[in-house]
């Protein structure tokens, strides 16, 4: 009896190490399950956290291209409540900042007048400009620089926040920093236009923003709403060689800048017949010409537009040196209104005057 015991004991010491292997197994298999389980779920959830993530920055983007700029930064800015360090969003959020300045319209509401509603907008905008800067090296850290500037400029004139020069110097560093850089001559153009300062320098921060090739649309802008209706010589002549320039590069210029630019540089019957050669003269005879009918384009009013075209060609024939030919016409255009415009008649008969006395 004792030796089956032992036997059945012996049996069961060496079954022992083979079932604890066998339940180890199982163990070790269902961990493995619940490991893989957990992995997959993890998984899903990461993959559905960069779908989110993809189309939140999706829809900041497009928020940016449709020119919704303040509604872009708040989205970019929900992103970076979960990520604050998440650099593409911040970097767009950059972006979308600097072309918010760059398009600058203030819409206010009934009860706010357009200092309030331009401070709002700015007060977004200039804390992630300062932030931009601190990321930003080089011709990068210029752009943002360049808008710092641009900002405080309008802090100070739409929204008459500031009196100091915040606006200068930051412009001016972003030059110092980058010489060519688009932005800082552009902004710089612009500024010192709408300041009161030198024509000249004006014109040659512009051309150096021009020749980067970069950002031209809005070199044009400010370039034309900076020289048009400026009450400065050489303003209309520099008006009329921007128009010139953009005709021959088949830069696109739309109907209001056109409408703009012809009022201010080409009145023909205006009162100041030395405005009218300064335009006319600024560029070659034919050149201003040509770029006298781009801007007059109208095909629905040609024939209301004769009379002032044919007084521009006769006055560009004088300009020329042409002297019979010019009289010639200004005395067939004389006859042709007779009785019709009295201010048309009087700037025809002033130069039919200076040319039979001269």
């Amino acid at each position: 009896m004792e030796e089956e015991i032992q036997k059945v004991e012996t049996g069961a010491r060496k079954a022992w190490p083979v079932v604890m292997s066998w339940v180890g197994g199982i163990t070790a298999l269902i961990g493995l399950f619940v490991s893989v389980g957990g992995g997959v779920t993890w998984f899903e959830n990461n993959q559905k956290q960069k779908a989110e993530l993809q189309a939140r920055m999706a829809l900041a983007q497009a928020q940016a291209k449709q020119g919704e700029y303040q509604a872009s930064i708040q989205s970019y800015g929900d992103i970076l409540k979960a990520g604050p360090l998440y650099r593409p969003a911040l970097d767009q959020q950059l972006d979308a900042a600097m072309l918010w300045l760059e398009n600058f319209d203030v819409v206010s509401r009934a009860d706010q007048d357009a200092g309030q509603a331009a401070a709002a907008a700015l007060d977004q905008i200039m804390p992630i400009l300062d932030s931009g800067l601190t990321r930003s090296h080089g011709s990068e850290a210029a752009d943002v620089q360049a808008h710092i500037g641009w900002a405080h400029w309008l802090n100070k004139r739409i929204a008459e926040r500031e009196f100091g020069d915040m606006d200068e110097q930051n412009l001016r560093a972003a030059l110092k920093l980058d010489p060519p850089n688009v932005y800082a001559n552009a902004m710089l153009g612009a500024w010192t236009l709408q300041t009161g300062g030198s024509l000249a320098d004006a014109v040659q921060h512009f051309n150096s923003a021009l020749a980067t090739g970069k950002a031209r649309p809005f070199v044009r802008k400010l370039q034309l709403g900076g020289l048009i209706y400026l009450d400065k010589k050489g303003a209309r002549g520099e008006s009329v060689k921007v128009a010139n320039d953009m005709r021959k590069s088949s830069e696109t210029l739309d109907e209001e800048y056109k409408s703009r630019i012809l009022g201010f540089c080409f009145d023909p019957f205006g009162p100041d017949h030395a405005e009218l050669v300064e335009s006319l003269s600024a560029v070659p005879p034919e050149d201003a010409w040509n770029t006298y009918l781009w801007l007059d384009d109208n095909p629905d009013n040609a024939e209301g537009q004769r009379p002032a075209h044919e007084f521009i060609k006769a006055n560009l024939l004088e300009l020329s040196g042409k002297r019979e030919e010019s009289l010639a016409q200004y005395r067939v255009l004389q006859r042709e209104v007779k009785n019709r415009s009295f201010t048309m008649t009087i700037a025809i008969n002033a130069a039919i005057a200076r040319l039979s006395h001269s």
